[in-house]
Protein backbone atom coordinates (compact mmCIF):
# COMPACT_ATOMS: atom_id res chain seq x y z
CA UNK A 1 0.00 0.00 0.00
CA UNK A 2 1.48 3.27 -0.64
CA UNK A 3 1.40 5.92 1.88
CA UNK A 4 2.49 9.50 1.39
CA UNK A 5 2.79 12.21 3.71
CA UNK A 6 0.32 14.55 1.45
CA UNK A 7 1.90 17.69 3.28
CA UNK A 8 5.39 17.32 1.28
CA UNK A 9 3.49 16.73 -2.17
CA UNK A 10 3.93 19.54 -5.10
CA UNK A 11 0.81 21.36 -6.23
CA UNK A 12 0.69 18.80 -9.62
CA UNK A 13 1.04 15.85 -7.00
CA UNK A 14 -1.32 16.86 -5.09
CA UNK A 15 -4.18 17.48 -8.14
CA UNK A 16 -3.36 13.76 -8.91
CA UNK A 17 -3.58 12.50 -5.25
CA UNK A 18 -7.30 13.99 -4.76
CA UNK A 19 -7.97 12.10 -8.19
CA UNK A 20 -6.76 9.15 -6.01
CA UNK A 21 -4.08 8.02 -8.46
CA UNK A 22 -1.68 5.82 -7.38
CA UNK A 23 -0.52 3.78 -10.58
CA UNK A 24 1.47 5.49 -13.48
CA UNK A 25 -1.49 4.06 -16.32
CA UNK A 26 -4.00 5.88 -14.52
CA UNK A 27 -2.92 9.49 -14.94
CA UNK A 28 -5.03 10.42 -17.76
CA UNK A 29 -4.69 13.88 -18.64
CA UNK A 30 -7.50 14.56 -20.58
CA UNK A 31 -9.64 13.48 -18.00
CA UNK A 32 -7.92 15.74 -15.44
CA UNK A 33 -7.58 18.65 -17.15
CA UNK A 34 -11.50 18.56 -17.67
CA UNK A 35 -11.90 17.93 -13.75
CA UNK A 36 -9.97 21.45 -13.51
CA UNK A 37 -12.03 23.14 -15.97
CA UNK A 38 -9.85 23.10 -19.28
CA UNK A 39 -11.11 21.83 -22.76
CA UNK A 40 -8.30 20.59 -25.04
CA UNK A 41 -7.94 20.66 -28.65
CA UNK A 42 -5.60 18.58 -30.75
CA UNK A 43 -4.97 20.50 -34.09
CA UNK A 44 -2.19 21.50 -36.48
CA UNK A 45 -0.54 24.82 -35.22
CA UNK A 46 2.19 26.83 -36.84
CA UNK A 47 5.07 28.44 -34.82
CA UNK A 48 3.71 26.99 -31.76
CA UNK A 49 3.66 23.89 -29.92
CA UNK A 50 0.70 24.54 -27.34
CA UNK A 51 -1.57 27.49 -26.64
CA UNK A 52 -3.61 28.29 -23.72
CA UNK A 53 -6.63 31.20 -23.46
CA UNK A 54 -7.82 30.82 -19.90
CA UNK A 55 -9.57 33.12 -16.71
CA UNK A 56 -9.53 31.92 -13.31
CA UNK A 57 -12.52 29.52 -13.90
CA UNK A 58 -12.23 28.02 -17.36
CA UNK A 59 -9.16 27.09 -20.01
CA UNK A 60 -8.64 26.23 -23.53
CA UNK A 61 -5.47 24.25 -24.26
CA UNK A 62 -4.88 23.79 -27.72
CA UNK A 63 -1.26 21.37 -28.63
CA UNK A 64 -0.03 20.60 -32.01
CA UNK A 65 -1.29 17.54 -33.62
CA UNK A 66 2.13 17.37 -35.93
CA UNK A 67 4.04 16.58 -32.67
CA UNK A 68 4.47 12.99 -31.05
CA UNK A 69 1.95 12.25 -28.57
CA UNK A 70 4.79 12.24 -25.38
CA UNK A 71 5.55 15.79 -26.89
CA UNK A 72 2.18 16.56 -26.95
CA UNK A 73 1.35 15.17 -23.27
CA UNK A 74 3.65 17.47 -22.01
CA UNK A 75 2.61 19.98 -23.63
CA UNK A 76 -0.49 19.96 -21.95
CA UNK A 77 0.37 19.32 -18.45
CA UNK A 78 3.08 22.24 -19.53
CA UNK A 79 -0.21 24.56 -20.44
CA UNK A 80 -2.25 23.08 -17.13
CA UNK A 81 0.38 24.57 -15.29
CA UNK A 82 0.63 28.08 -16.95
CA UNK A 83 -3.22 28.29 -15.76
CA UNK A 84 -2.69 26.39 -12.19
CA UNK A 85 0.13 28.55 -11.38
CA UNK A 86 -1.09 31.76 -12.73
CA UNK A 87 -4.66 31.78 -12.93
CA UNK A 88 -6.18 34.76 -14.31
CA UNK A 89 -3.91 35.74 -16.95
CA UNK A 90 -5.58 35.97 -20.86
CA UNK A 91 -2.90 33.22 -22.29
CA UNK A 92 0.51 31.67 -23.43
CA UNK A 93 1.91 30.61 -26.54
CA UNK A 94 4.42 28.41 -26.17
CA UNK A 95 7.18 27.28 -29.17
CA UNK A 96 8.89 24.41 -28.76
CA UNK A 97 11.91 26.10 -27.13
CA UNK A 98 9.95 27.39 -24.48
CA UNK A 99 8.95 23.39 -23.25
CA UNK A 100 12.07 22.48 -23.78
CA UNK A 101 14.97 21.60 -20.83
CA UNK A 102 17.67 25.04 -21.90
CA UNK A 103 15.07 27.25 -20.68
CA UNK A 104 14.56 26.11 -16.92
CA UNK A 105 17.23 28.15 -16.07
CA UNK A 106 16.35 31.62 -18.49
CA UNK A 107 12.64 31.63 -18.31
CA UNK A 108 11.32 31.39 -14.80
CA UNK A 109 8.07 31.33 -16.27
CA UNK A 110 9.01 28.36 -18.41
CA UNK A 111 11.24 26.83 -16.01
CA UNK A 112 7.75 26.48 -13.39
CA UNK A 113 5.36 25.55 -16.29
CA UNK A 114 7.86 22.64 -17.20
CA UNK A 115 8.52 21.45 -13.27
CA UNK A 116 4.55 21.22 -12.86
CA UNK A 117 4.33 18.99 -16.01
CA UNK A 118 6.82 16.99 -14.99
CA UNK A 119 5.36 16.20 -11.59
CA UNK A 120 1.68 15.78 -13.39
CA UNK A 121 2.90 13.18 -15.71
CA UNK A 122 5.95 11.74 -13.51
CA UNK A 123 4.91 12.38 -9.95
CA UNK A 124 7.87 11.82 -7.33
CA UNK A 125 5.43 9.51 -5.44
CA UNK A 126 5.03 7.12 -7.98
CA UNK A 127 8.68 7.68 -9.48
CA UNK A 128 10.36 7.20 -6.78
CA UNK A 129 9.96 3.53 -6.00
CA UNK A 130 9.91 2.43 -9.40
CA UNK A 131 13.33 4.39 -10.44
CA UNK A 132 14.91 3.07 -6.69
CA UNK A 133 17.94 0.84 -7.58
CA UNK A 134 18.03 1.07 -11.38
CA UNK A 135 20.97 2.00 -13.40
CA UNK A 136 21.17 5.77 -14.49
CA UNK A 137 21.02 4.87 -18.20
CA UNK A 138 18.74 5.23 -20.93
CA UNK A 139 18.01 1.67 -21.30
CA UNK A 140 16.12 1.88 -17.60
CA UNK A 141 14.62 5.61 -18.42
CA UNK A 142 13.06 4.12 -21.50
CA UNK A 143 11.35 1.35 -19.36
CA UNK A 144 10.15 3.56 -17.00
CA UNK A 145 8.93 6.24 -19.52
CA UNK A 146 6.56 3.69 -21.21
CA UNK A 147 4.57 3.33 -17.39
CA UNK A 148 4.37 6.76 -17.68
CA UNK A 149 3.54 7.71 -20.96
CA UNK A 150 6.26 9.74 -21.24
CA UNK A 151 9.28 10.85 -23.18
CA UNK A 152 12.37 9.58 -22.13
CA UNK A 153 14.51 12.71 -22.14
CA UNK A 154 11.66 13.76 -19.80
CA UNK A 155 12.31 10.62 -18.01
CA UNK A 156 16.02 10.88 -17.30
CA UNK A 157 16.00 14.71 -16.63
CA UNK A 158 14.16 12.97 -13.69
CA UNK A 159 15.83 10.42 -12.93
CA UNK A 160 19.25 11.94 -12.80
CA UNK A 161 17.75 14.92 -10.45
CA UNK A 162 16.44 12.41 -8.03
CA UNK A 163 19.36 10.12 -8.08
CA UNK A 164 20.88 9.26 -4.85
CA UNK A 165 24.47 9.12 -6.91
CA UNK A 166 26.04 11.49 -8.74
CA UNK A 167 25.07 11.53 -12.20
CA UNK A 168 24.59 14.44 -14.77
CA UNK A 169 22.53 14.30 -18.26
CA UNK A 170 23.44 16.50 -21.02
CA UNK A 171 22.40 17.17 -24.37
CA UNK A 172 25.07 18.35 -27.17
CA UNK A 173 24.55 20.13 -30.57
CA UNK A 174 27.35 20.65 -32.80
CA UNK A 175 27.82 23.91 -31.84
CA UNK A 176 28.78 22.20 -28.29
CA UNK A 177 26.51 21.98 -25.11
CA UNK A 178 23.15 22.82 -25.25
CA UNK A 179 22.25 22.21 -21.45
CA UNK A 180 22.60 19.61 -18.67
CA UNK A 181 20.98 19.02 -15.17
CA UNK A 182 22.81 17.03 -12.69
CA UNK A 183 22.05 15.22 -9.39
CA UNK A 184 22.55 16.87 -5.89
CA UNK A 185 25.69 14.68 -5.18
CA UNK A 186 27.43 15.72 -8.19
CA UNK A 187 31.33 16.70 -7.05
CA UNK A 188 31.42 20.18 -6.93
CA UNK A 189 35.20 20.32 -8.60
CA UNK A 190 33.88 18.67 -11.69
CA UNK A 191 32.87 20.93 -14.71
CA UNK A 192 31.66 19.30 -18.05
CA UNK A 193 33.10 19.44 -21.05
CA UNK A 194 31.35 22.08 -23.40
CA UNK A 195 32.09 20.30 -26.16
CA UNK A 196 31.96 15.82 -26.68
CA UNK A 197 35.57 14.30 -26.92
CA UNK A 198 35.94 12.89 -30.27
CA UNK A 199 36.84 9.51 -27.99
CA UNK A 200 33.54 8.94 -27.02
CA UNK A 201 30.83 6.93 -28.35
CA UNK A 202 28.33 10.49 -28.36
CA UNK A 203 30.67 11.84 -30.60
CA UNK A 204 30.12 9.53 -33.13
CA UNK A 205 26.40 9.87 -32.89
CA UNK A 206 26.11 13.75 -33.32
CA UNK A 207 28.35 13.86 -36.30
CA UNK A 208 26.54 10.41 -38.13
CA UNK A 209 23.70 10.48 -40.39
CA UNK A 210 21.37 8.44 -38.42
CA UNK A 211 19.37 8.10 -35.20
CA UNK A 212 21.27 5.47 -32.50
CA UNK A 213 21.57 4.75 -29.02
CA UNK A 214 24.71 3.25 -28.02
CA UNK A 215 25.39 0.55 -25.50
CA UNK A 216 25.74 1.24 -21.26
CA UNK A 217 29.38 1.55 -20.90
CA UNK A 218 32.46 2.45 -18.55
CA UNK A 219 34.61 5.59 -19.74
CA UNK A 220 37.28 7.81 -18.33
CA UNK A 221 36.14 10.47 -16.58
CA UNK A 222 38.53 12.71 -18.89
CA UNK A 223 36.16 12.43 -21.61
CA UNK A 224 33.67 13.79 -20.12
CA UNK A 225 34.94 16.51 -17.33
CA UNK A 226 37.30 19.57 -18.16
CA UNK A 227 39.17 19.57 -14.67
CA UNK A 228 42.57 17.44 -13.62
CA UNK A 229 40.07 15.44 -11.22
CA UNK A 230 38.66 13.92 -13.79
CA UNK A 231 41.02 11.54 -13.95
CA UNK A 232 39.85 9.83 -10.74
CA UNK A 233 36.72 8.57 -12.11
CA UNK A 234 35.37 6.33 -13.57
CA UNK A 235 31.74 7.25 -15.33
CA UNK A 236 29.25 5.21 -16.80
CA UNK A 237 27.50 6.53 -20.21
CA UNK A 238 25.19 5.99 -22.46
CA UNK A 239 23.97 8.41 -25.53
CA UNK A 240 21.26 8.91 -27.94
CA UNK A 241 20.81 11.16 -30.79
CA UNK A 242 17.44 12.80 -30.65
CA UNK A 243 15.05 13.72 -33.70
CA UNK A 244 16.31 17.38 -33.41
CA UNK A 245 20.32 16.17 -34.26
CA UNK A 246 20.69 16.71 -30.91
CA UNK A 247 23.02 13.72 -28.80
CA UNK A 248 21.82 12.87 -25.18
CA UNK A 249 23.84 11.65 -23.06
CA UNK A 250 23.86 10.18 -19.01
CA UNK A 251 26.28 10.11 -16.76
CA UNK A 252 27.00 8.15 -13.66
CA UNK A 253 29.82 8.00 -11.56
CA UNK A 254 30.75 4.58 -11.08
CA UNK A 255 31.67 2.65 -7.59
Amino acid sequence: MLVIDISKLSVAERILWDYGITDPADIDLQVIAYGLGATIHVKPLDGCEARLVANEEKAVITVNSKSIPTRQRFSIAHELGHWQLDKGRGGFLCAKDDISPQNDASKEGEALANNFASQLILPDYLFGPIATAKPISLDAAEKIANLFKASITATSIKMVRKAAIPAWIVCHRQRGLAWFFKSPSCPEELYLNRDLHHDTDAFGLLYGPEDARTRYKLEDGTRWFSNREASRYQVRSQSMKLQDGTVLTVLSISK
